[in-house]
Protein backbone atom coordinates (compact mmCIF):
# COMPACT_ATOMS: atom_id res chain seq x y z
CA UNK A 1 0.00 0.00 0.00
CA UNK A 2 1.27 3.45 -0.88
CA UNK A 3 1.93 5.78 2.02
CA UNK A 4 1.57 9.50 2.66
CA UNK A 5 3.61 11.13 5.38
CA UNK A 6 1.66 13.92 7.07
CA UNK A 7 3.31 16.10 9.69
CA UNK A 8 2.05 18.66 12.18
CA UNK A 9 3.59 20.74 14.93
CA UNK A 10 3.55 20.63 18.70
CA UNK A 11 2.13 23.68 20.53
CA UNK A 12 4.25 26.83 20.64
CA UNK A 13 4.19 30.47 21.66
CA UNK A 14 2.66 29.78 25.06
CA UNK A 15 -0.37 27.88 23.73
CA UNK A 16 -1.26 24.44 25.00
CA UNK A 17 -2.66 23.28 21.66
CA UNK A 18 -2.02 23.54 17.93
CA UNK A 19 -4.73 23.23 15.29
CA UNK A 20 -2.39 21.37 12.95
CA UNK A 21 -1.75 18.75 15.64
CA UNK A 22 -5.45 18.36 16.43
CA UNK A 23 -6.12 17.94 12.71
CA UNK A 24 -3.35 15.39 12.27
CA UNK A 25 -4.73 13.31 15.12
CA UNK A 26 -8.24 13.43 13.65
CA UNK A 27 -7.26 12.23 10.16
CA UNK A 28 -8.36 8.72 9.19
CA UNK A 29 -5.73 6.01 8.96
CA UNK A 30 -6.43 5.42 5.25
CA UNK A 31 -7.40 7.95 2.57
CA UNK A 32 -7.81 7.12 -1.12
CA UNK A 33 -6.30 3.67 -0.61
CA UNK A 34 -3.16 5.15 0.95
CA UNK A 35 -1.92 4.71 4.51
CA UNK A 36 -1.63 7.99 6.38
CA UNK A 37 1.59 7.95 8.36
CA UNK A 38 1.55 10.66 11.02
CA UNK A 39 4.48 12.56 12.52
CA UNK A 40 4.56 15.33 15.12
CA UNK A 41 7.42 17.78 14.64
CA UNK A 42 8.96 20.01 17.31
CA UNK A 43 8.76 23.76 16.76
CA UNK A 44 12.54 23.88 16.41
CA UNK A 45 14.33 24.89 13.23
CA UNK A 46 17.04 22.24 13.38
CA UNK A 47 15.36 19.31 15.08
CA UNK A 48 12.20 19.59 12.97
CA UNK A 49 14.25 19.20 9.79
CA UNK A 50 16.24 16.33 11.25
CA UNK A 51 13.17 14.43 12.37
CA UNK A 52 11.41 15.03 9.05
CA UNK A 53 14.39 13.60 7.17
CA UNK A 54 14.43 10.57 9.46
CA UNK A 55 10.74 9.88 8.89
CA UNK A 56 11.06 10.26 5.12
CA UNK A 57 13.92 7.75 5.07
CA UNK A 58 11.95 5.29 7.21
CA UNK A 59 8.71 5.45 5.20
CA UNK A 60 8.32 2.78 2.56
CA UNK A 61 6.36 3.33 -0.67
CA UNK A 62 6.12 7.04 0.06
CA UNK A 63 3.71 8.63 -2.43
CA UNK A 64 3.46 12.18 -1.07
CA UNK A 65 4.63 14.43 1.76
CA UNK A 66 2.25 16.94 3.33
CA UNK A 67 3.24 19.21 6.20
CA UNK A 68 0.67 21.10 8.26
CA UNK A 69 1.03 24.14 10.48
CA UNK A 70 -1.05 26.66 12.38
CA UNK A 71 -1.31 30.27 11.22
CA UNK A 72 -3.22 32.15 13.90
CA UNK A 73 -4.84 35.21 12.38
CA UNK A 74 -5.73 33.57 9.09
CA UNK A 75 -9.33 32.62 8.50
CA UNK A 76 -8.88 30.13 5.66
CA UNK A 77 -7.06 26.89 4.92
CA UNK A 78 -3.98 28.03 2.99
CA UNK A 79 -1.99 25.75 0.68
CA UNK A 80 1.43 27.40 0.41
CA UNK A 81 2.86 28.19 -3.01
CA UNK A 82 6.53 28.75 -2.14
CA UNK A 83 9.10 28.34 0.63
CA UNK A 84 11.96 30.84 0.95
CA UNK A 85 15.50 30.22 2.15
CA UNK A 86 15.43 32.23 5.36
CA UNK A 87 14.79 31.72 9.05
CA UNK A 88 13.68 34.88 10.82
CA UNK A 89 11.45 34.71 13.88
CA UNK A 90 9.77 37.33 16.01
CA UNK A 91 9.86 34.77 18.84
CA UNK A 92 12.38 32.02 19.63
CA UNK A 93 11.62 28.47 18.62
CA UNK A 94 10.80 25.95 21.34
CA UNK A 95 14.52 25.26 21.82
CA UNK A 96 15.09 28.94 22.56
CA UNK A 97 16.74 29.82 19.26
CA UNK A 98 15.81 33.24 17.88
CA UNK A 99 16.74 33.16 14.20
CA UNK A 100 17.50 36.50 12.56
CA UNK A 101 17.86 36.43 8.77
CA UNK A 102 19.64 33.07 8.77
CA UNK A 103 19.64 30.89 5.64
CA UNK A 104 17.99 27.49 5.94
CA UNK A 105 20.55 26.08 3.52
CA UNK A 106 23.60 28.32 2.99
CA UNK A 107 23.97 28.80 -0.75
CA UNK A 108 20.64 27.09 -1.42
CA UNK A 109 17.92 28.26 -3.78
CA UNK A 110 16.28 31.53 -2.74
CA UNK A 111 12.87 29.86 -3.05
CA UNK A 112 11.38 26.47 -3.88
CA UNK A 113 7.88 26.05 -5.28
CA UNK A 114 5.46 23.50 -3.81
CA UNK A 115 4.84 20.46 -5.96
CA UNK A 116 1.34 19.92 -4.58
CA UNK A 117 -1.60 21.03 -6.76
CA UNK A 118 -2.14 24.05 -4.51
CA UNK A 119 -4.57 25.89 -6.78
CA UNK A 120 -6.70 22.80 -7.34
CA UNK A 121 -6.81 22.11 -3.60
CA UNK A 122 -7.96 25.66 -2.77
CA UNK A 123 -10.58 25.68 -5.53
CA UNK A 124 -11.97 22.27 -4.54
CA UNK A 125 -12.26 23.24 -0.89
CA UNK A 126 -14.13 26.41 -1.83
CA UNK A 127 -16.49 24.31 -3.96
CA UNK A 128 -17.22 22.29 -0.81
CA UNK A 129 -17.91 25.45 1.19
CA UNK A 130 -14.62 25.30 3.08
CA UNK A 131 -12.82 28.67 3.23
CA UNK A 132 -9.52 28.31 1.37
CA UNK A 133 -7.07 30.26 -0.74
CA UNK A 134 -3.55 29.83 -2.04
CA UNK A 135 -0.97 31.61 0.11
CA UNK A 136 2.17 33.13 -1.35
CA UNK A 137 4.03 33.41 1.94
CA UNK A 138 4.65 30.65 4.45
CA UNK A 139 6.30 33.18 6.73
CA UNK A 140 9.89 32.85 7.92
CA UNK A 141 9.37 30.82 11.10
CA UNK A 142 9.61 27.04 11.53
CA UNK A 143 6.70 26.30 9.16
CA UNK A 144 8.53 27.82 6.20
CA UNK A 145 11.75 26.11 7.26
CA UNK A 146 10.05 22.70 7.29
CA UNK A 147 8.37 23.34 3.93
CA UNK A 148 11.73 24.23 2.38
CA UNK A 149 13.28 21.06 3.83
CA UNK A 150 10.34 18.90 2.73
CA UNK A 151 10.64 20.05 -0.87
CA UNK A 152 14.35 19.25 -0.91
CA UNK A 153 13.72 15.80 0.55
CA UNK A 154 10.89 15.03 -1.88
CA UNK A 155 12.65 16.06 -5.10
CA UNK A 156 14.94 13.01 -5.52
CA UNK A 157 12.01 10.75 -4.67
CA UNK A 158 9.87 12.27 -7.41
CA UNK A 159 6.89 12.73 -5.08
CA UNK A 160 4.62 15.74 -4.54
CA UNK A 161 5.27 17.73 -1.39
CA UNK A 162 4.22 20.94 0.25
CA UNK A 163 2.69 22.72 3.19
CA UNK A 164 -0.81 23.78 4.24
CA UNK A 165 -1.46 26.36 6.94
CA UNK A 166 -4.57 26.05 9.09
CA UNK A 167 -6.36 28.78 11.01
CA UNK A 168 -7.00 28.43 14.70
CA UNK A 169 -9.83 26.02 15.44
CA UNK A 170 -12.93 27.39 17.15
CA UNK A 171 -12.32 24.90 19.93
CA UNK A 172 -8.84 26.25 20.63
CA UNK A 173 -10.05 29.83 20.35
CA UNK A 174 -12.75 29.11 22.95
CA UNK A 175 -10.33 27.36 25.29
CA UNK A 176 -7.85 30.24 25.09
CA UNK A 177 -10.37 33.07 25.38
CA UNK A 178 -9.87 34.20 21.78
CA UNK A 179 -13.39 33.68 20.43
CA UNK A 180 -14.32 36.73 18.36
CA UNK A 181 -10.79 38.10 18.62
CA UNK A 182 -9.16 36.07 15.86
CA UNK A 183 -10.48 34.16 12.82
CA UNK A 184 -11.22 30.49 13.47
CA UNK A 185 -12.94 27.50 11.89
CA UNK A 186 -14.56 24.45 13.52
CA UNK A 187 -12.15 21.57 13.98
CA UNK A 188 -14.38 19.29 11.90
CA UNK A 189 -14.02 21.72 8.97
CA UNK A 190 -10.22 21.71 9.29
CA UNK A 191 -10.19 17.92 9.37
CA UNK A 192 -12.54 17.66 6.39
CA UNK A 193 -10.46 20.16 4.44
CA UNK A 194 -7.18 18.31 4.92
CA UNK A 195 -8.84 14.96 4.22
CA UNK A 196 -10.11 16.32 0.90
CA UNK A 197 -6.73 17.88 0.14
CA UNK A 198 -5.11 14.48 0.57
CA UNK A 199 -7.64 12.91 -1.80
CA UNK A 200 -6.67 15.49 -4.42
CA UNK A 201 -2.95 14.94 -3.85
CA UNK A 202 -3.42 11.18 -4.23
CA UNK A 203 -5.72 11.31 -7.27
Amino acid sequence: MRTVLVTAFEPFGGSGRNSSLDTLRALPAVIADAEIRKCVLPVEYDRARELLAERVRETEELAALLCLGQAEGRGVISPEYIAVNVMNGTIPDNAGHLAVFEPIVPGGADGIFATLPVRRIAERLKELGIPSSVSFTAGTYVCNCVMYAALILAKPLGIPAGFIHLPLSEEIAAAEGKTGKTPALPQKVLTSGITEALRIILA
